[in-house]
């Protein structure tokens, strides 16, 4: 190996790497995202003294937070993403990960008192985390641009088009 080569195998070694963290960082937002909005429609679902919140839960959730990129606007992407693919822990195959917390008891959870069931076991974020890596093949971006799509085989049809062929999100 020449001195040339060494020089190109950095630049090699750190473009895909550098690939890589951002992917994993995009992946990250987009399990975030879906998380948020589990968490808030099942608040808002879960009993009539919550139901009164309705309108200002959001303003009120963003305002408190002071998250980077939790605005109220935000938030409610998060819950329309949520709701668009609600589905996505019943299409995964339900085994546990050695003997702990497992997708039935997630999935279990998700249909009852998932918040609760979340705050009261960390072990379960990780694991949901670790299951839902693996569910979302797309950036946030291309996330927010199918969810302006109505039609649910239209829209899995350009995830699938953009997943294959590499899209960008624009």
């Amino acid at each position: 190996m020449d001195y040339q080569q060494l020089l190109a195998l950095f630049k090699e070694t750190h473009r895909e790497l550098q690939q890589r963290a951002a992917r994993s960082v995009d992946t990250s937002l987009v399990i975030r995202n879906w998380l948020f909005g589990w968490y808030i429609v099942e608040f808002e679902q879960g009993g009539s003294d919550r139901a009164e919140y309705g309108a200002n839960l959001l303003k009120k959730i963003a305002a408190q937070l002071k998250i980077k990129g939790c605005s109220e606007r935000s938030l409610a992407l998060c819950c329309k993403f949520y709701l668009t693919y609600s589905g996505i822990l019943q299409a995964l195959p339900a085994k546990s990960s050695g003997g702990g917390i497992g997708l039935q008891e997630i999935r279990q959870a998700q249909s009852v008192t998932s918040c609760d069931f979340i705050a009261n076991a960390p072990q379960t974020l990780r694991l949901l985390f670790a299951t839902l890596a693996g569910s979302f093949s797309l950036g946030w971006t291309h996330y927010v641009a199918l969810l302006t799509i109505s039609n649910a085989d239209e829209r899995r049809f350009y995830e699938i088009e953009a997943r294959e062929n590499s899209w960008g999100a624009r």
